[in-house]
């Protein structure tokens, strides 16, 4: 199926109101990570933090789980490495140029 089927929307970070732990205000990101419908249809949403920000920023979140992102766009996305849901369904599989496939 094609990743944007599973309503593929861009996840940002800080801006206005947001603080970082040290009080200091954080600024605007763009495009840290993904969040789509699960594949299985269980309707639960997936989020996916990337390693390389859309906006060209650190990452953000735990850097011990974060993707690698090629594409600039869902119908060019693919991720590294595969994705798995830990709990729930626990579907996984991979995006790859925009296709999603399970494993």
């Amino acid at each position: 199926m094609k990743l944007l089927d599973l309503h593929p929307r861009w996840i940002g970070s800080g801006g206005e109101g947001v603080s970082n732990a040290d009080g200091t205000p954080a600024p605007a990101r763009q495009g840290v990570g993904i969040m789509f419908d699960c594949p299985c249809g269980c309707q639960e949403d997936c989020f996916i933090p990337f390693e390389n920000s859309l906006d060209g920023g650190a990452p953000c979140g735990d850097v011990n789980h974060l993707w690698h992102r090629t594409g600039e766009d869902f119908e060019t996305l693919t991720l590294s490495p595969s994705i798995r849901r830990v709990g729930g369904c626990a579907w996984h599989g991979f995006i790859t140029n925009g296709e999603v496939k399970g494993a």
